[in-house]
């Protein structure tokens, strides 16, 4: 593409979206097991264990990546890696397409790696091409395509359920749509940042006038010289020293990809299902809200959150997301307080796949246990096909069943008509909060606070730290709920986005519309200040990433309702007016509240 023959805006957009394909592929790989798994268990033969490392071990591929990845991204090219990733990705493809269990396993490593290393790549590439006024907006479509690669592995899933070896086509889409990715990436610009960091500055100008919308680029090439010249010698240590508050930069991506995972919004959409079953629901409208239903939703946030991270902030849409998620797994802890749930362990029968929608069968185990015929009787109508029927194992599932926090009700009491919806809307605002917060926002922010000459290393650590999160969070947390119980377990999640909302509110940083360059330089300059302004009464500094006080939270949730209202203005003036000076009021009193607060 020479310059002069697209616009701009063209430019910029298609090959961020082409580059987000990463994010579809991801999303896809990650989903589409859950329907393989129930064929694969029966054609391999997987024992329960085994369809736990199937389903798992993506997971340990991903911290291999995200471990090893950054040192090399970091000394190649962006494009290149993108490349490099999809053909791995094909590879991984093809090895899980093969009618044994080591191929299967390797497969899944290998996507796990690729996938991961992958998106690293994908979201520093768009933040670097992509102008400081779209930044956000840009990034935030590789969460939106991660969003639809879930929804097309369940569609995929559900085409193929009942076609022989379905499986092995579902394994297989991904390879056009990778190589699809392969070739387009042969035909967008180079990252300006790494052609700088190379030398190349006569090809870094050229693609700056291209993905930009001024002409005079000149002023930036050098700011963007003069950065990476302070930049060029980090090492691995570097990432938790305090050179350039690396280490306060670190602390805040860790803390919020933590956040990100405790939260409970990555373990929602596997239980939702139980939970809907047991208040009423039929299992295959329960299934469908809890797959489909809550993907739509994630979608619909993830569309608002794109249209809105530029012009609201990052920081506002985390605020809004944490206390969304605050008060809707508070909700659904309310509401299932005493709930009489179906519940029996997972690792009993050989469909088990330890972190989708579909993985524990729910029984009525109280119409099991008033029976006196041996329980194989009732196979064919209750358990799925494999189940064992030795009295033993029927024992050991009545036993722990009864013993289970879970089951403290019997299940012939109803549930109240307005719990269930209650539960339900709970759920699908917790879906709806996370999507227009943690889920694009915290990768926009993790894309711009750190480095370019460090930045590949700095995000794979925090993607290691997440799947390593990840993992250790689906190993246990079916186990802890049973032991404490489904509403503890969500009241923890709501406390834990509370503390989420105040670690946002005092250290995390605003980064709309500044350069990469500017800030990094705003990191050195406030960070001085940060921990003093936390304790004393803030001052009003519009040049600083740190504005943390109320009012610039206030006014954030006040463009939001003035971007949407507006549109209805000259049909519903006196309304927008009154909702106008209802903001104004809260306003004034978010002020007044602060200046009492720090006096």
């Amino acid at each position: 593409m020479a310059a002069g023959i697209l616009p701009t805006w063209i430019i910029v957009v298609v090959s961020s979206i082409i580059a987000a394909i990463s994010g579809l592929l991801f999303g896809y790989s990650y989903s589409n097991i859950s329907g393989a798994i129930l064929e694969l268990q029966k054609i391999l033969q997987l024992g329960c264990n085994q369809q736990e490392i199937v389903v798992s071990v993506i997971l340990i591929g991903g911290i291999v990546g995200a471990s090893t990845g950054g040192y090399i991204m970091d000394r190649l090219e962006r494009r290149t890696v993108i490349i490099a990733t999809s053909c791995g990705l094909i590879l991984g493809s093809v090895l899980t397409m093969g009618s044994s269990y080591a191929l299967l396993v390797a497969g899944r490593i290998v996507n796990g790696i690729s996938i991961t290393l992958s998106m690293i790549a994908t979201c520093a590439y768009i933040s670097e091409i992509a102008p400081a006024a779209k930044r956000g907006l840009l990034v935030s479509m590789v969460e939106l395509m991660a969003v639809f690669g879930i929804l097309l592995a369940y569609v995929v899933n559900f085409s193929f359920v009942n076609i022989s070896n379905g499986w092995k086509f579902t394994f297989g889409i991904v390879i056009p749509i990778a190589l699809l990715q392969i070739i387009g990436v042969f035909y967008i610009p180079s990252s300006p940042y790494f052609l700088i960091k190379k030398g190349e500055d006569e090809k870094a100008n050229l693609i700056l006038k291209r993905t930009r919308f001024y002409s005079e680029t000149s002023g930036e090439l050098n700011n963007i010289k003069s950065f990476l010249n302070n930049e060029s010698n980090y090492k691995c240590l570097d990432m938790f020293s305090s050179k350039s508050n690396m280490n306060f930069r670190m602390l805040i991506g860790i803390s919020l990809t933590f956040f990100l995972q405790v939260t409970g919004q990555p373990n929602l959409l596997f239980y939702s299902s139980i939970m809907l079953k047991s208040v009423g629901f039929e299992s295959v409208s329960a299934a469908t809200l809890a797959s489909v239903g809550l993907g739509l939703v994630k979608m619909f946030g993830t569309i608002v959150v794109i249209f809105f991270v530029d012009k609201v902030g990052r920081r506002t849409l985390l605020c809004v997301g944490a206390a969304a998620m605050m008060v809707s797994l508070s909700i659904i802890g309310i509401a299932s307080y005493n709930i009489p749930m179906k519940f029996i362990h997972i690792c009993i029968e050989p469909n088990h796949t330890s972190h989708l929608q579909d993985n524990i069968i729910t029984v009525d185990y109280n119409l099991i246990a008033a029976r006196t015929t041996p329980l194989e009787t009732y196979t064919s109508s209750l358990l799925p096909s494999g189940f064992s029927t030795a009295n033993q194992s029927y024992s050991k599932i009545r036993a722990s069943n009864e013993s289970s926090p879970m089951m403290e009700r019997p299940e012939t009491e109803s549930v109240s008509p307005v719990v269930k919806w209650v539960l339900l809307c709970g759920l699908l605002m917790c879906g709806l909060a996370y999507s227009v917060s943690f889920g694009p926002v915290v990768w926009v922010l993790l894309s711009e606070i750190f480095p370019v000459g460090i930045k590949g290393r700095a995000m794979s650590f925090i993607g290691m730290f997440q799947l390593i999160v990840n993992l250790l969070i689906s190993l246990t947390f079916l186990n802890v709920t049973e032991s404490i119980g489904l509403m503890w377990m969500f009241f923890i999640c709501a406390t834990l986005s509370f503390v989420s909302l105040v670690f946002i509110i005092f250290l995390v940083p605003e980064t709309k519309g500044l350069p990469l360059e500017q800030i990094t330089e705003q990191f050195s300059n406030c960070m001085k200040r940060v921990v003093p302004r936390i304790f004393q009464k803030r001052r009003s500094d519009e040049h600083c990433i740190w504005a943390t006080d109320v009012q610039y939270h206030i006014e954030g949730l006040e463009n939001i309702f003035m971007i949407v209202l507006c549109n209805f203005k000259n049909y519903k003036f006196i309304v927008y007016q009154e909702i106008s000076l209802f903001f104004v009021s809260l306003n004034t009193n978010a002020r007044m509240l602060l200046y009492f607060t720090h006096i």
